[in-house]
């Protein structure tokens, strides 16, 4: 080692330097505590000092205070020599900032083992250093790295320069990166699109999955393209690319440009709460009823959307678990009944008062996992530059196009039936028609509608009744998968057509070779209440301006009108 030998005394600068040396120790001397400090700040490799008390000029208990006072750097451990045995004394010196203590007269054999003590403090000490140089070396290059990832996934997925009047939105990470994702596009027929979704578990790997997720939205959304599609695009690419332990809850909607239209896909979401314009007390809730995105296959996937119709002035509420189940202190759970006192309550800063709620609720514990809330109002739908707050015009020529007069029809036969997205493949040539492309939503719900009765209550002479408990509903669909596979010799014919008109109207036929249904029971039962049967017939009335049932319920005729809104 090092060392710094500081005593007023020649005799006894000598006496430790022999000692040290004889130990092959390498020795300074210095006189008095100034030459001390001063060799101390020339020499940045001493690794100990031994130091008397009494001297003069400076005497060692104020070396020893302005060397550690100059150096919070290294550690060099300072030993004070001395022959004073005043209790009092010696405190000083440890509150000066003394590491130990050698009587006078010195023994060698007590001098040198208790250097060599501070030997292995000292080279423990410099082990950690390096170890905590090589962290500060990691720790810099990971905030770096950090901050890469945060720019590309803030600019990722906020690509879109306008804002919508009729949103207001909320998110708040639970760590640096978000696991939530909400979203926001105007569409090119002058609505908007929105994403509210949540991968499992929080922070970067929760965040990955957010990149591909607004590459799909943003471009699909720029070709106003349904919700059922830009979730079944989300679902390929996300069953394609995560781990089978995640997956990605999500509320994908579209609303019209008059605002009174919400087409609605939700997978593994909270319900999805509606206040009345006229009553926010009254709550309307709309149920999930798809699993989360990345769980199924492509091929058992559905896309069907939900067709939600809204009076101006009614509020819409999407959010993530991370609201409800967020927790305070005591462990227990915000829940859904404070959230929904809260938005009963009405009034224009619904979103404040419960992001407000929840932090104050939480207040005393860690977020522990991501908050995102949205609120859609039906008013009209107006676009906003999120610089210069101007009104942006989004609506693209294609939305005032016309098409000519087209038919498009199709025979599918035993193998075709068992295909399970059938209806997708249909839709991706339909839907691609100029004029058909603000409506695919209610178009993909009508054929997915009349195709299902064709199949499953014609062909596979599935009765629905079936589905009124949980148990029969998986027994339904066993007994599907089942006769399935023994279809022989059966078929089902679309027809559609596109006429001119005022509006015009696409015309979509359908004929199955099946046993047929009894429709007008079909709509009575529903009508009543008092099963599930019919429901479908139900649901096609209200998005048809015409639906006509005949040979024997086996061919079925609806007509759908191409207003500007998408309506029905």
């Amino acid at each position: 080692m090092k060392i710094l030998i500081v005593d007023d005394h020649d005799f006894n600068r000598e006496l430790l330097s022999f000692i040290l040396t004889d130990a092959e120790h390498e020795c300074i001397e210095a006189e008095n505590g100034i030459e001390a400090v001063e060799k101390y700040q020339s020499m940045d490799d001493l690794d100990l000092v031994l130091m008397d008390i009494n001297m003069p000029e400076m005497d060692g208990i104020s070396a020893t205070k302005k060397i550690k006072q100059l150096d919070t750097i290294r550690h060099v451990p300072i030993i004070f020599v001395t022959a004073l045995d005043d209790f009092d004394m010696l405190s000083q010196c440890l509150e000066a900032g003394g590491d130990d203590f050698v009587p006078k007269p010195v023994n060698e054999s007590v001098l040198l083992a208790k250097i060599n003590a501070h030997m292995r403090t000292k080279n423990l000490y410099s082990k950690l250093q390096e170890v905590n140089q090589t962290l500060n070396l990691h720790q810099q290059q990971v905030e770096r790295e950090h901050s890469i990832v945060e720019r590309v996934f803030e600019k990722s997925t906020n690509r879109v320069r306008t804002y919508c009047s009729c949103a207001k939105k909320y998110t708040s990470p639970a760590s640096m990166f978000n696991g939530d994702l909400v979203l926001e596009s105007p569409s090119p027929a002058g609505g908007v699109y929105h994403l509210v979704g949540d991968f499992t578990g929080h922070g970067l790997s929760a965040s990955i999955g957010t990149l591909p997720v607004a590459d799909i939205f943003y471009a699909l959304a720029g070709k106003q393209a349904s919700v059922s599609q830009i979730a079944s695009e989300i679902n390929s690419r996300l069953s394609g690319l995560l781990p089978s332990n995640m997956f990605f809850c999500a509320a994908i909607s579209y609303l019209s440009p008059s605002g009174t239209e919400l087409s609605l896909w939700s997978g593994g979401m909270n319900d999805i709460l509606i206040t009345d314009a006229d009553d926010p007390s009254h709550l309307q809730y709309i149920h999930a009823e798809h699993m989360p995105l990345a769980v199924l296959p492509v091929v058992e996937f559905d896309g069907k959307p939900t067709i939600i119709t809204l009076k101006p002035g009614d509020r819409v509420y999407i959010y993530t678990d991370g609201v409800n189940e967020a927790k305070n202190a005591e462990g227990e759970e915000f829940g859904l009944p404070r959230l929904e006192d809260i938005i009963k309550q009405g009034g224009e800063d619904v979103v404040r008062r419960i992001t407000g709620a929840v932090h104050s609720f939480s207040e005393g514990k860690e977020q522990s996992d991501d908050i995102s809330l949205i609120e859609l109002t039906s008013q009209e739908i107006k676009h906003y530059d999120v610089i210069s707050n101007a009104l942006v015009e989004t609506k693209e020529v294609f939305f005032k196009a016309k098409s000519f007069p087209w038919k498009f029809s199709m025979h599918l036969e035993d193998k075709d039936l068992r295909n399970a997205n059938i209806v997708d493949q249909i839709m991706n040539v339909v839907g691609t028609v100029q004029c058909v492309e603000i409506h695919r939503d209610k178009i993909f719900t009508i054929l997915s509608e009349l195709y299902s009765n064709a199949l499953e209550h014609g062909i596979l002479e599935l009765d629905s009744n079936l589905k009124d408990s949980a148990d029969g509903f998986e027994q339904y669909y066993r007994e599907r998968e089942q006769r399935l596979k023994k279809v022989s010799g059966q078929a089902i014919d679309i027809d559609f057509s596109y006429i001119k008109g005022q509006p015009d109207c696409l015309i979509l036929t359908m004929t199955d070779t099946g046993i047929g249904f009894d429709y007008q029971k079909a709509g009575e039962t529903h009508a009543e209440g008092n099963d599930p049967y019919g429901r479908g017939v139900a649901l096609l009335r209200s998005l048809c301006s015409k639906i006509e049932y005949s040979n024997e319920g086996r061919t079925v005729v609806v007509h759908y009108e191409l207003g500007l809104e998408g309506g029905g």
